[in-house]
């Protein structure tokens, strides 16, 4: 007999030594009783057998025993069962590796299921997370109006920090254009006024200006506003007059006058440190991350 054993094709069928060995048990008109009684056997051993149930635990001499026994015994062809024995295994040996192919192929289509699912996730957190940042800065501007304003008026909040608090003269300047017809047109019927009583009205003019500027000084409060982040601010006089508008770069100082109470706005009060009339002014009652809207000086 060959010691190599060539794989069945998937459409032979197999023959079992149990059934060879059964048609020639039944063709000499023996009973199971009959050949376990003169080869030794039980009767159950006989029948396993016939069904081709070999016992696993046992050595393959052991059951190739068995087999070579009951061939002689029933006078056929000791080789073919041998043959249909190792066959048989042969058919056991490639139905056990179709199904660890099957099993396997079934294990790949569900890992396969699984990464195209975990695909779809990571997608769907991605395209989330793509959608939020996109609506972030829409939601901004819904939560601060004033965000919207302070873009439009940024040029010119730019062209008012140029201009320095002590350039502006507090002195009122008055142009007066004369006509020519006004130059040339002597004045009729008006009274002489003597050089002393001119020079005099014009002193007395003088004070009261002088006077008028330095009371309009002495109202006017100073506020400094040193900023160690992005805040955006808003401040106007008493008089309503805006004095201060938009959004202050970190590290930067501004200094700015009006007549008090100063109303105040700050987007981040944390970010903002204030000397209002050389005095520090404590900003610890405000919330942080909060809008504070307040007056200088303080009325807490």
């Amino acid at each position: 007999m060959s010691n190599e054993v060539n794989e069945l094709s998937e459409d032979m069928e197999v023959v079992g030594p149990g059934l060879m060995l059964s048609d020639a048990r039944q063709k000499l008109s023996l009973s199971i009783d009959d050949i376990a009684q003169k080869l030794k056997f039980r009767s159950c051993l006989v029948k396993d057998i016939e069904q081709d149930i070999f016992d696993q635990k046992l050595p393959a001499t052991y059951n190739r025993g068995y087999l070579r026994s009951y061939a002689r015994l029933v006078n056929i062809d000791v080789a073919e069962v041998l043959s249909a024995y190792d066959m048989l295994g042969v058919a056991e040996a490639q139905r056990s590796e179709m199904q660890s192919f099957s099993n396997l192929t079934e294990k790949q289509a569900e890992h396969s299921r699984l990464m195209w699912f975990s695909y779809l996730i990571v997608a769907i957190l991605f395209g989330l997370m793509v959608l939020w940042w996109l609506q972030e800065p829409t939601q901004v501007i819904e939560e601060n109006p004033l965000v919207e304003q302070e873009v439009i008026s940024q040029i010119e909040i730019n062209q008012q920090e140029d201009i320095k608090p002590e350039e502006i003269s507090t002195t009122p300047l008055i142009d007066v254009e004369l006509t020519e017809q006004e130059i040339t047109t002597p004045v009729l019927n008006e009274p002489s006024v003597s050089v002393p009583e001119v020079i005099a009205t014009e002193e007395v003019n003088s004070d009261e200006n002088l006077a008028e500027s330095q009371e309009s000084v002495a109202e006017l409060s100073t506020a400094v506003f040193t900023f160690s982040g992005d805040c955006w601010v808003n401040i106007h006089d008493a008089t309503g007059e805006r004095i201060a508008w938009g959004v202050k770069k970190s590290g930067y100082v501004m200094s700015i006058e009006g007549k008090a109470p100063l109303t105040i706005t700050l987007g981040k009060p944390e970010l903002a440190s204030i000397v209002f009339n050389g005095q520090s002014v404590d900003m610890s009652p405000f919330n942080v991350g909060n809008i504070a809207k307040f007056t200088l000086p303080l009325n807490l």
